[in-house]
């Protein structure tokens, strides 16, 4: 672990900056056995009790590319407790769906239609012939964003299947042209979790747990119970902290989580990789003056501005969640952390 010495914890998007004592060591190198009291503190001052704080309760776990090293929870939390990810969903899904590559069913840069047309009765209009599996899961692949009109259908975990939410998504008007701007959303990973199931005759939920629950030791993640027939493939899953950090470990160590290879290396760096380097931006979910922070996307993934993580070259990653769902790691110091809390997404932004 490569930490400084600690007096004080604040969390941005995608970081965790963590102070070093005034008159301390400034070197981030730190023993695994660490004094992380005055972090729990630190944590619990988030809670009010007087109920003026809207943070009624968290769960935190701090990793290393070897384990946990710290986790903690409070208020109303506990460590177990599992949260509605929102758009944390995305890399998780990444997983599994990239996964098809690794075992040759999907190359990222060939036409999705060409999957598309292995089911008969599906219509995937001319005007998105263009479009890849690389650029539904980087967002750039010109359909609808969260800032659009977005299909009704998305928000139906039930009464509709997968497959007819995706054809209803085929037939929207393209907002850009394929691979020319980032649009975020989650109309473009619903139909890539399409795609990835008329690949392998599975259920969505069925895919991931063979090519991301059982791999990667998850116990409490979910897409929602046995009744969802829609499963929000870029923001209907559940977790607790331990689990998400599993996923995250595994992604920073280059597809290996402990002794499991999951993802060979290479996908594993174009997860990593920035996809949206000089394209013009649509819409981020940010708050407004945020959105320059975070100036990169690789697959799921936000790539922070190198202003945010000083001491660090980085890359720093992350991909945050509506509910206040906050997780990044760091590359260079070969750290990171999951936080939950039960407040909004500007919360976790400002904690």
């Amino acid at each position: 672990m490569r930490l400084p010495a600690i007096t004080c914890l604040a969390f941005s998007l995608g970081s965790c900056t963590l102070l070093a004592a005034c008159g301390g060591s400034t070197s981030l190198s730190v023993p695994r056995v660490y004094d992380f009291t005055q972090t729990g503190s630190t944590l619990d001052s988030y809670v009010a009790p007087s109920g003026s704080n809207t943070v009624t309760g968290y769960s935190f776990i701090l990793f290393d590319r070897s384990g946990t090293l710290y986790s903690r929870a409070g208020g109303d939390r506990t460590i177990e407790a599992v949260r509605a990810l929102a758009s944390g969903t995305k890399l998780p899904s990444v997983i599994a769906i990239v996964s098809l590559v690794d075992s040759g069913l999907i190359t990222l840069d060939a036409p999705v239609a060409q999957y598309l047309a292995q089911d008969p009765t599906f219509t995937w209009p001319a005007d998105k012939a263009a479009i890849t599996m690389r650029m539904l899961l980087a967002h750039t692949s010109g359909l609808v964003g969260l800032n659009d009109n977005q299909p009704h259908c998305l928000n139906l975990p039930t009464g509709t299947i997968l497959r007819d939410c995706a054809q209803v998504i085929a037939g929207t008007d393209l907002v850009a042209q394929p691979g020319t701007a980032f649009n975020y959303g989650g109309a473009d990973f619903q139909v890539a979790g399409y795609i990835a199931t008329l690949l392998t005759g599975q259920t969505w939920q069925t895919l991931f747990a063979a090519r991301g629950g059982t791999p990667l030791g998850l116990t409490a993640f979910t897409y929602g119970d046995s009744t969802i027939t829609n499963p929000r493939i870029a923001a209907g899953a559940f977790s607790n902290v331990g689990d998400y950090a599993r996923i995250l470990r595994m992604v920073q160590n280059d597809g290996v989580l402990d002794s499991t290879r999951v993802l060979s290396s290479a996908i594993d760096g174009e997860i990593k990789r920035n996809h949206i380097a000089g394209l013009p931006v649509l819409y981020a979910p940010f708050p407004a003056g945020r959105s320059g922070n975070y100036p990169g996307y690789g697959l799921s993934l936000f790539i922070s501005a190198t202003s945010l993580h000083p001491g660090s070259k980085g890359p720093e990653y992350s991909d945050p969640g509506l509910f206040g769902m906050v997780p990044w790691f760091d590359d260079a110091l070969g750290y990171g952390a999951v936080l939950l809390t039960t407040d909004g997404l500007v919360t976790g932004l400002n904690r």
